[in-house]
Formats: structure tokens, C-alpha cells, sequence
């Protein structure tokens, strides 16, 4: 590229080209989250805190593997999508290869963290009480919430369920059978359809078997971290905060996983939506042919929607990440005092 080229590029292509690369999405993520925690540090030094106690082993034991794991789980979905994208797209050579995994594995990846948490909870956070609670109301699923999460992650699961099965009913196969082509015609010619990669079942069934196992692990997992007893009567205010916290970390990466996956087919799909002409040359000449698709303009829009949905999964895995590394302080029912420190959770008494 000589001179010349590099100085007629324009902030404008810069930006386009910056939002084209699914990493960049990741570096704005973290520029909102850090941002957002020197804000809430700067407030919170204008509030004074109180000490921490000794930890209350039983409510640390408890809860403190699910915590970390779901902060762990955050962070490898990071590097898992990271190292995805850069694998495929700068080292393997992947000519007539099928990448069904580029969309796939964020699910996958998510599916496998929470179903990490569901095993948890079986084995090692569910233990009988010590002096039993009467459960005071009927608790289910969603008992811990959080609702708005689950409304947001239940969208994001329709739209890439939706999106998945839309575009692989619209899909065609090659002649070896692979769903990969979208046909556009050409119309007022003799010239063949066009026949470019597009986002079919090759694509999306691997799709639909990771979103339905993360909808079976999500779902498991949920109603067990709301079900299992309560360890005794003074612990409630206390656990209840920190089963909110699972629910809530528990929702953030299946949310995440499904919008990195509907991130990815918007991208592929509007990268075929661009395909708007075709210049054939014969004799000489050359000659312009209109092409016809009747979501070409829906297809364009999702190019624009893609960065922020990776963005917003980016930001709920940092997040939860975060927690890792954050104490709190939560209020029990009887109104003493929980500290809940980075690696467990410790009761003031």
C-alpha cells in the first residue's frame, strides 16, 4: 500500500473497519466496565463501610466454588471466543472448510461453564440444614431473578433461534450437500444465480444443539440454586443475596454466549446482504446486472447490529468477571451485616 492510499483513508472507514473485527468489540466492553467501576469506586468513597468479621465457614464453603466458577467461566468464554477468532481468521487455512464452530462455540463454551455451576450445586451446595427454615413461599426457577436478565437473555434465544432457522430455510446446498449457499437471482438475464456462502443448516444446526443443551443447563441450574434448603434460620438474608448473585452470573453467560453466536450470523449474513450488483465483462465491455434478495436490506442492517450485541455480551461477562475481585456487603433479614469478600462469603456478628 503506498503512501498515497494510506493518507486517503478516512476516519469514517477506519471506524467501519475497526466495528468489522469482532475483537474490537471486546476492547469498548472493557473501556465501559472499567469506566463504570472508577465511577462506582469514586461514589464509594463518600460512603463509609463497615469492618469485616471472621468468615462463616458454612456460608463460605457454600457458595464461594459457585462464585469463582462463574467468574472463571466469564473470563475462559473471553478467551475461548478470543482465540477462536484469531485462530480462524490469521493462522488455519480454511479454504472449502465449513467453520460451523465460529458460531457454535460461544453456546457451547457458555453451556459448559453453567452446567461447571449446576454441578456444584449438586454436589457440593446442596447439604442438609442445620435447623430447618419453613419456606415462607412457593419458590421456583425465577425465584432469584433477575427477571430483566432473564426477559434479555430470553430475546437474545428467540432472535438466534429465529435467525437460525430463517436463514438455513433460505439456505441451499452444494454439490456436496452442505447448506452453505444463498441464491440470488439476477433477473432480465441468462446469466445463473448467484451462489455466495451464507449462514445455512450447515452453519446452524450445530447451533440449535448447543442453544438447546444451554436452555436444559441454564434452566437446571436456576432451579437448583433456588430450590436447595436454606442452611438456618439467620443465614436467609444472607444466602438469598448470594443465590440472587449465582441466578444473576448464571443468566450473564448464557445470555452472553447466545449473543456472541446471533453476533456472528448477523455479521455473516450481512456480509451478503452488501451483494447488491453484478458487472459482467464480454467483448470488451463490460455490463452492470441488478440483483435481487428480499432481505438484502434487512441483511445490511444486521452488519450495524452485530458490534452491539457482542459489546453487550462483553460487558455482562466482564461483569461477572469482576466479581471475582469485588467484596460486597449485603444486609441480612435480621439487619446485621454480611460481608462477602472476593473468595467467600463472611458473616458479621
Amino acid at each position: 500500500m503506498t503512501w498515497s492510499a494510506i493518507f486517503s483513508i478516512s476516519p469514517a472507514m477506519l471506524v467501519v473497519a475497526a466495528f468489522s473485527v469482532p475483537l474490537f468489540s471486546l476492547f469498548l466492553a472493557a473501556v465501559i466496565v472499567v469506566g463504570a467501576c472508577v465511577i462506582r469506586r469514586a461514589r464509594g468513597r463518600r460512603h463509609s463501610t463497615r469492618p469485616a468479621a471472621p468468615a462463616a465457614p458454612s456460608i463460605a464453603g457454600r457458595y464461594g466454588l459457585e462464585r469463582r466458577a462463574l467468574g472463571v467461566g466469564a473470563i475462559g468464554l473471553i478467551i475461548v471466543f478470543a482465540v477462536e477468532n484469531v485462530l480462524r481468521g490469521y493462522v488455519l487455512d480454511l479454504v472449502d472448510v465449513v467453520p460451523w464452530w465460529q458460531y457454535a462455540t460461544p453456546v457451547f463454551t457458555a453451556a459448559l461453564c453453567i452446567a461447571i455451576v449446576l454441578c456444584l450445586i449438586a454436589f457440593s451446595g446442596t447439604v442438609a440444614p442445620e435447623s430447618p427454615v419453613a419456606p415462607t413461599t412457593r419458590r421456583t426457577w425465577t425465584s432469584f431473578g433477575p427477571r430483566v436478565g432473564i426477559l434479555g437473555a430470553s430475546v437474545a434465544l428467540i432472535a438466534l433461534l429465529g435467525t437460525t432457522i430463517a436463514a438455513g430455510l433460505a439456505s441451499s446446498p452444494d454439490d456436496r450437500g452442505r447448506y452453505i449457499y444463498l441464491q440470488i437471482s439476477v433477473p432480465n438475464s441468462s446469466i445463473e444465480p448467484l451462489r455466495p456462502w451464507f449462514y445455512g443448516w450447515a452453519y446452524g444446526l450445530p447451533v440449535l444443539v448447543c442453544l438447546a443443551a444451554l436452555v436444559a443447563v441454564t434452566w437446571a441450574t436456576l432451579r437448583g440454586n433456588s430450590l436447595r434448603p436454606f442452611l438456618r434460620p439467620d443465614t436467609v438474608g444472607a444466602e438469598q443475596s448470594m443465590r440472587s448473585e449465582v441466578a444473576s452470573g448464571t443468566v450473564s453467560i448464557a445470555a452472553a454466549g447466545t449473543l456472541l453466536a446471533l453476533g456472528g450470523a448477523f455479521r455473516f449474513i450481512g456480509h451478503v446482504g452488501t451483494i447488491s450488483q453484478l458487472t459482467v465483462v464480454r467483448d470488451g465491455h463490460s455490463h452492470s446486472y441488478q440483483t435481487v434478495w428480499r432481505y438484502a436490506d434487512l441483511a445490511v442492517a444486521t452488519t450495524w447490529l452485530a458490534p452491539a450485541l457482542e459489546i453487550a455480551a462483553f460487558v455482562l461477562l466482564l461483569v461477572v468477571a469482576s466479581r471475582l475481585f469485588r467484596p460486597r456487603v449485603v444486609e441480612q433479614s435480621d439487619g446485621r451485616a454480611t460481608h462477602i469478600s472476593a473468595s467467600a462469603s463472611e458473616t458479621v456478628r
